[in-house]
């Protein structure tokens, strides 16, 4: 994949906690979702417990996504090498990382496809 999850950083503290994503290749980071499922053994689980669907967003090779918990509003920096540092926001009120049965996967899914309700 071109977004590759690189960590998980200061689980249960709410000001803090964030998943750091590393983009590998030009990418839009619309394309991706990332989901919180549970992990058994060595296995997720296929029940997501909270969904983060990107706002499409061009993003380089180098550069990094930071999705934090808590609220905010999205933004960017550059970094020192020239690359750009990209802000997002789950906007949950509490933690969610800090137990072992949680696993971050994230998905590429450039097609997808939705419907009204009123249209089915």
């Amino acid at each position: 994949m071109k977004v590759t999850i690189s960590s998980v950083a200061d689980k249960e503290d709410l000001e803090k906690e964030r998943i750091l994503l590393k983009v590998q290749a030009d990418t839009d980071i619309g394309e991706y979702l990332l989901l919180q499922t549970g992990f058994k053994d060595e296995d997720v689980t296929i029940g997501v417990r909270h969904a983060f669907w990107f706002p499409y967003k061009p993003v380089a090779a180098g550069d990094l996504v930071v999705v934090y918990t808590k609220r905010g509003t999205q933004t960017e920096s550059t970094l020192k090498s020239g690359k750009k540092a990209h802000f997002f926001y789950w906007d949950i009120g509490s933690p969610i990382w800090g137990t072992p049965d949680r696993a971050p996967v994230l998905l590429h899914a450039p097609d997808w496809d939705s419907k009204r309700p009123d249209e089915l």
